[in-house]
């Protein structure tokens, strides 16, 4: 059995320092910023979206966040498209690993990463073995990942280093080195970069920068997926090996990081200012403050149902249903569809500076 301990090569360039300290920032601004729970939650249901969008596309799906977020609204486990089924196991996996990120007691080791894997690829077909690690070789690419035989030891060498608790490596760092590392064993059969970014976001949710589960890497990544799969072919070569320098691609994932947690700080600053406007114009309005949260969900999603409504007020149906015909009776939403199925789109903008 291998006991030795995975030593990652790596050098922090001023690259990667300035990201690290402008991350240090926002960081602070993220945590210290005021947000009503329920609003940080409807925040949080949007990321969960983004990410499972996000990581999907990567691999080739082409559903959109709107899709997606129907999706989610059904609470399915089963599709018979490839690509719904795929962002139903990636919705599940962030929920899943939203859960791991409160358990510090739950170590991430072997059974963790073999349990992402399987809630990334659940219901594959049955060579894909889901959580298995592969039997055979798994090109990827111009890459060559190691031997089979040589995955398990890699993979306990690789959990012996996650579960250090060192004080001389930034959790940023840790959790992109984490990343980089597993796509380069690539110990699954399918499912390897899904599983590497879930892990990285594990990771960082568990530590100080877990930017209150808002931050999402994985659609900024699709965005640059080329210089994404670049950053990678740059410290891992045409093969693996165990000395690969992560330095090129630590500056690329410390810098996708800054650029998502720099995008939190906006979005978390005019959510706050666009709520202070729309409770204002509620009052001028005369809508309940009620009324106010669900024009202001329809406003982010595109649509509110009177289900939805239900769940974000917690009023009764036909409270539900006379406030939101009121929004109707004052031009603020539109109604579409029979009463059941009946969606309710904003007609309001808000255009205040």
């Amino acid at each position: 059995m291998n006991d030795t301990i995975f030593q990652p090569n790596y050098t922090i360039t001023p690259a990667i320092q300035l990201s690290l300290d402008n991350i240090e920032r926002n960081r602070w601004l993220i945590e210290n910023m005021l947000l009503m729970p329920k609003h940080e939650a409807w925040m949080h249901r949007e990321v969960r979206v983004k990410r499972a969008v996000g990581t999907t596309k990567i691999e080739g799906a082409n559903l959109d966040e709107a899709a997606v977020t129907q999706l989610d609204s059904k609470s399915v486990n089963r599709s018979d498209s490839a690509d719904e089924q795929d962002n139903i196991n990636a919705l599940q996996a962030y929920e899943f690993i939203d859960f791991l990120s409160d358990q510090q007691d739950i170590p991430i080791d072997e059974l963790v990463i073999r349990q992402l894997n399987r809630y990334f690829i659940a219901h594959a077909a049955a060579p894909l073995t889901p959580g298995v690690y592969r039997k055979g070789s798994n090109a990827v690419g111009n890459f060559r990942p190691p031997d089979q035989g040589d995955v398990p030891d890699l993979m306990r060498s690789f959990a012996l280093w996650l579960r250090e608790e060192a004080q001389d490596i930034n959790p940023i760092l840790k959790a992109g080195v984490a990343h980089l590392h597993l796509v380069a064993i690539h110990p699954f059969w399918d499912g390897n970069g899904r599983t590497a970014r879930g892990l990285e976001t594990l990771m960082l949710q568990r530590s100080e920068f877990g930017f209150r589960k808002l931050l999402n890497t994985e659609m900024g990544l699709f965005n640059i997926r080329d210089e994404y799969f670049n950053a990678i072919r740059q410290s891992l070569g045409p093969k693996f090996s165990t000395d690969y320098d992560c330095t090129p691609w630590l500056e690329f994932s410390a810098s996708v990081l800054e650029t998502g947690s720099n995008f939190l700080v906006s979005e978390m600053t005019d959510w706050r200012r666009m709520m202070e406007r729309m409770h204002e114009f509620g009052e001028e309005a005369d809508l309940l403050p009620r009324q106010v949260d669900g024009f202001v969900f329809a406003s982010r999603t595109g649509q509110i149902t009177r289900g939805q409504y239900l769940e974000i007020t917690g009023v009764s149906p036909v409270t539900a249903s006379r406030d939101l015909a009121d929004m109707v009776g004052k031009k603020m939403l539109s109604a579409e569809g029979k009463t059941r199925s009946r969606i309710y789109r904003p007609l309001l903008q808000d255009n205040s500076d």
